[in-house]
């Protein structure tokens, strides 16, 4: 089995990562934010930064690229293949409007010849591996049901499927029936990503498709760092007298890290704000936890907020 953990911008960025890895076991590898160019073909500062080998000792790391242009997309690989990567994921399931509306993301999954286009150009220059993360396709599953069998003539690593369309944002349910069907539409390796926030869902999932070996994870790991761990091994993963402590450890890094790589409380706090969002799920009365925090605007305000929010009377 390997699990990865999902792509989220704005939160598993390089110190989340690394932090991560020092205090929780069962995520395999992570998949990064995208990074894409900028006008003239250059990239941003803060992108390559957060993809940079020393910057990334503690999680293996796959570097994630967005784009729908065929030397756009070389360009980024060549890239990231000079600073020693060796496989790279294209993001073809983003679902943000502004992203999808440019026809890229889960918005040039209705658009196969373009798809091969970029394959084409890529593949014959860069020497690395290449997987794939998709939806279903922006406005109806046959896109993607249509996609599956034309890529079977690239040597893609692997197909990482989110089994929701691009509309639908993160709303509604997966379509686990939808991703049935791309089981024998493809020869490539298939990597099922989406809603598995617990043991039982993933238990459900692994009985359901009982031919897939590899998992990602996002949101279910943000609110439960033990998640993958507890998948793998059980519950003689934990020490449950510890996980108050570790988990108060972790974040507390966290902290103590974007307070020097971040410039001012706002930056900070937007940050912690922003992991709350999901790890707030980990305790009892999420909701008024992360009312308490959205309110907070100082770091010393927040450390003392945090301080009882870690208390083992707000545990589940």
């Amino acid at each position: 089995m390997r699990i990865y953990l999902a792509p989220i911008r704005g939160i598993t960025d390089c110190i989340y990562r690394n932090t991560f890895g020092r205090y929780f076991q069962g995520v395999d590898a992570a998949v990064a934010p995208f990074i894409s160019s900028v006008q003239g073909r250059k990239i941003k500062a803060a992108y390559l930064r957060d993809i940079l080998p020393e910057n990334n000792r503690d999680m293996p790391l796959i570097p994630q690229v967005l784009s729908n242009d065929p030397d756009d997309f070389l360009f980024l690989a060549q890239q990231i293949f000079a600073l020693g990567w060796q496989e790279i994921n294209w993001n073809l399931g983003c679902p943000a409007p502004m992203v999808a509306n440019k026809h890229r993301g889960s918005g040039l999954l209705a658009n196969p010849e373009r798809i091969c286009q970029v394959l084409d150009k890529v593949l014959q220059f860069y020497p690395g591996q290449i997987s794939l993360k998709v939806r279903l396709g922006r406005d109806s599953p046959t896109e993607l049901e249509r996609l599956l069998p034309i890529l079977d003539q690239y040597p893609l690593s692997e197909i990482i499927i989110h089994p929701r369309l691009g509309v639908q944002m993160y709303k509604g349910v997966p379509d686990l029936e939808a991703f049935r069907r791309c089981l024998p539409l493809t020869r490539h390796n298939l990597v099922y990503n989406g809603d598995i926030i617990d043991v039982p869902s993933f238990a459900s999932r692994q009985k359901s498709f009982a031919g897939i070996h590899h998992w990602m994870i996002g949101r279910g790991l943000l609110a439960n760092p033990f998640l993958a761990d507890k998948i793998k091994n059980g519950e003689i993963c934990l020490k449950i007298g510890n996980v108050p402590d570790i988990l108060k450890k972790f974040h507390n890094e966290l902290l103590d890290q974007y307070k020097i790589r971040l410039c001012g409380d706002s930056h900070v706090m937007g940050r912690m704000k922003g992991l709350w969002g999901y790890l707030a799920d980990f305790f009892a009365n999420p909701a008024k936890i992360r009312k308490k925090i959205n309110k907070i605007r100082r770091i010393t305000d927040y450390q003392n907020a945090v301080d009882n929010i870690f208390t083992r009377k707000n545990y589940k």
